[in-house]
């Protein structure tokens, strides 16, 4: 499970552009470039709390967006499945078995997308 810093930026990187171009900057400031609240609140001559209001109303629209749309969860299950084709076919003992289950796993994914 990934960290609260590295989900945000996760979602933001796949729902970004559905936020306003305010929200996008501040959560890249307050996540990526580890800006404090106060430094942000400075740069765009706002109050700390309003601040605080944007990045936790932004975090509740990505999370909305991922329950709704579900492209996180498919990226990553997607990228769990690439690496079991990976370990499947890096593994010196391949036998057919090893080589079916591999091709019905890309399949599978062929198939979602």
């Amino acid at each position: 499970m990934l960290d609260k810093l590295d989900q945000i930026i996760l979602l933001k990187d796949f729902y970004g552009p559905l936020l306003t171009m305010r929200q996008q900057e501040v959560l890249n400031l307050y996540y990526e470039q580890d800006w404090s609240l106060s430094e942000i609140a400075s740069q765009y001559n706002i109050t700390r709390q309003a601040v605080y209001d944007l990045v936790k109303r932004s975090e509740r629209l990505l999370q909305d967006y991922e329950q709704r749309l579900h492209l996180v969860k498919r990226f990553q299950d997607t990228q769990a499945q690439i690496e079991e084709v990976y370990r499947l076919l890096n593994n010196a003992d391949i036998d057919q078995d090893t080589i079916d289950r591999a091709v019905e796993i890309l399949r599978h994914i062929s198939d979602s997308i």
